[in-house]
């Protein structure tokens, strides 16, 4: 059975920022800094990221981790690989951790465009240790779609990677259905790779951060709600229509909302489907279609009959290595070992449809 890790992370904030960018934007280098707990942070625009929430805002700051190794091994690909085997995963799909999750919302976006230039490059030699395990996920300033898409064009044709991460708004106050975007997706499907929603835990979540300052109320919200506002602007906003072949995936968030939120969509769709005129049909059966696919959690009791509800193809499963909530170095086995799903789901959720996500 092949393993794949859709969603596994890489921590770039110790990157010589100053020395690689642009002469410019080297005064605006993005910088580790520690605060007075220790607890280490990266300054942007004289902002620290990602943003601190609360008493324990470590939670959301610096990776920590369950194991000594782990957070060695997202700066150092050659310890990856070795933590990669140790859980048996073949083939791991890369995001960055900070600043690449608050790069939509920084206000200069050429500055943003700049640092995502260079993340991109550190990410290429970083999967270089291995190029058919380890595989890069574009940072783009989305902010910028011209240069957004530019940069998404060189990611792919020049560095190999096989897809981009978008969020579900930015520093521009755009949702994803916004026209401005559109060219960005049209390359996106061109490319034939997969746009990645993926938020952060304190960074651009106004359903969590804008309204809450707990760490425990805002990672438990920043993901879900953000995920749920993402999938109605992707279905309702007709993204999967005027790009038939363009895929959509939701990272982090579990998979638990999906059938809830499949329903309440259908049956606002049933009241109100004069206003939506571009939908051809109800949102569950986009929802249900190969456009999307949904990251889902080790634990989650509800995993079965997602995938009988939504469908066992959409479903695919990512470690999240190794930020603080990943199960490092049991995140394979943990799902293995569940008695609830059958070695065919198994085997599609592990790797089967993660390949066909990301085109492996």
């Amino acid at each position: 059975m092949r393993i794949i890790d859709a969603d596994g992370h890489v921590l770039e904030r110790d990157i010589p920022w100053a020395d690689l960018l642009e002469a410019p934007y080297r005064d605006r280098a993005p910088k580790a800094v520690k605060d007075n707990r220790g607890f280490t942070f990266v300054m942007m625009e004289g902002k620290l990221t990602p943003k601190p929430v609360g008493k324990a805002c470590s939670f959301v700051g610096a990776p920590r981790s369950h194991h000594p190794q782990a957070t060695t091994g997202m700066t150092d690909p050659v310890v990856r690989l070795k933590d990669m085997d140790l859980e048996g995963i073949d083939t791991a799909v890369l995001f960055g951790t900070s600043p690449f999750l608050s790069l939509p919302f920084v206000e200069d976006k050429d500055l943003a465009s700049a640092v995502a230039r260079v993340y991109n490059n550190w990410l290429a030699k970083y999967c270089s240790a291995d190029p058919r395990r380890l595989k890069g996920v574009a940072a783009v300033a989305i902010q910028d779609p011209v240069e957004a898409t530019k940069e998404l064009r060189r990611a792919v044709t020049e560095l190999k990677f096989v897809a981009v991460a978008a969020p579900p708004v930015s520093a521009s106050k755009k949702n994803l259905d916004d026209p401005d975007l559109y060219p960005f997706f049209a390359e996106a499907e061109k490319l034939n790779v997969p746009v990645c929603i993926h938020v952060g835990a304190g960074d651009g979540v106004p359903a969590a951060t804008e309204r809450f300052d707990h760490p425990l109320y805002t990672h438990a919200m920043a993901h879900p709600f953000e995920q749920m506002i993402a999938t109605l602007c992707v279905v309702c906003g007709g993204l999967l229509e005027r790009f038939p072949k363009l895929k959509f995936a939701f990272m982090e968030a579990g998979c638990g909302w999906v059938p809830y939120w499949m329903e309440r969509l259908d049956e606002h769709y049933e009241i109100l489907q004069p206003t939506v005129p571009w939908l051809k049909k109800a949102p569950s059966e986009y929802m249900k279609s190969g456009q999307m696919f949904y990251a889902f959690e080790m634990e989650e009791k509800m995993l079965p009959y997602v995938a009988e509800f939504v469908g066992s193809e959409r479903l695919v499963f990512a470690t999240d290595y190794n930020h603080s909530d990943s199960k490092f170095p049991h995140t394979v086995s943990e799902v293995m070992e569940r008695k609830d799903l059958t070695d065919g789901l198994k085997a599609k959720i592990m790797g089967e449809n993660a390949a066909k996500l990301y085109s492996l």
